[in-house]
């Protein structure tokens, strides 16, 4: 977890397609061949025009069940067409020192319980309580969570909603397997690295109560259970986009630690950087992740305030 980070993390998918007019016939074929391709694709996908350049955006999420059925013979056949293949989001934490690990564990787990002389009940509302008291009841909570501190409460009743539901392969993942297998070329230094020192610091430093939105968030995903996390996996392959951001198994992971603690471009950086891709003549794959793109002000909203044309499913 703390080696590195994919996104609340991580992410989704773009294919750039550049049109321009001293194209070829067979060039523009090729071009129109890929985005007929991405939209057979199992997973949300978006097509954007410019005047010279198609992109197809995809959206990938993290926590897909080995259960749900995705084909990916599209998406493969997709990023073989493909000029390169760019992740906007990804970005990878290195650990210089292992003995700084081995320190970090143990803060991390000596953080477990709150400070003497405090409660649960001084950062959350007596709702909050009433509401974990009943999942304790259903064996979903620890005994004792009145002293838990909420990030680590909050990471228990996420494995604890999760139950038996086992995951699997998710379209980010099987686009880094690709870029191996068939030799893709990939964008020069499309993963941000960084030290984890100031990311790990930024969590040591943090206050109870900095943690309490994912709490409320994760009391939410624990009610709803392993069956929320299955739905929200299946209907991330059937294309329901607002079903996906909607579900309490979502949510967790844009109001969670890492995020929030300023790691990866902004969302006016990516719409940048998506912009800049639709002005370029190379088709790209580019990995971002589904609520980066569908969140009300996300890439997909800015793109249309734009004034592309954007072809695919229902966002909002």
């Amino acid at each position: 977890m703390l080696k590195s980070i994919g996104a609340a993390a991580m992410a989704g998918l773009a294919l750039a397609s550049a049109a321009p007019a001293q194209k070829t016939a067979d060039d523009r074929a090729q071009v129109e061949d890929i985005v007929v391709t991405g939209r057979r694709s199992g997973v949300p996908m978006w097509t954007v025009r410019s005047d010279r350049t198609t992109i197809v955006l995809v959206g990938a999420i993290a926590g897909v069940s080995k259960t749900t059925q995705w084909d990916p013979a599209a998406l493969t056949e997709a990023l073989r067409k493909a000029d390169r293949v760019m992740f906007p989001q990804s970005h990878a934490l290195t650990v210089s020192n292992p003995f700084n690990l081995i320190g970090w564990l143990a803060k991390y787990k000596k953080m477990g319980s709150l400070p003497k002389g405090q409660n649960l009940g001084q950062f959350v509302a007596p709702e909050h309580m009433r509401r974990l008291a009943a999942l304790q009841a259903r064996g979903m909570a620890q005994s004792g969570f009145e002293r838990r501190h909420p990030f680590h409460l909050s990471n228990d009743l996420r494995e604890r909603a999760k139950g038996d539901v086992d995951y699997g392969r998710h379209a980010a993942d099987y686009v880094e397997r690709a870029i191996k297998t068939y030799k893709l070329k990939v964008a020069v230094d499309p993963i941000a690295k960084s030290k984890a020192k100031p990311v790990v610091k930024d969590l040591f430093a943090s206050q109870p109560a900095e943690h309490v939105p994912c709490l409320i968030d994760s009391i939410a995903a624990a009610e709803a259970g392993p069956a929320a996390v299955q739905a929200r996996s299946d209907a991330w392959a059937a294309r329901r986009v607002r079903e996906v951001l909607a579900s309490p198994a979502d949510k967790v992971y844009s109001s969670c630690w890492p995020a929030g603690a300023g790691i990866g471009p902004s969302p006016e950086e990516l719409l940048a950087q998506m912009r800049a891709l639709l002005d370029e003549d190379q088709v790209t794959v580019a990995v971002l992740g589904l609520r980066a793109l569908a969140e009300t002000g996300g890439v997909l909203d800015g793109l249309e305030a734009a004034g592309f044309d954007i072809q695919g499913p229902v966002w909002k």
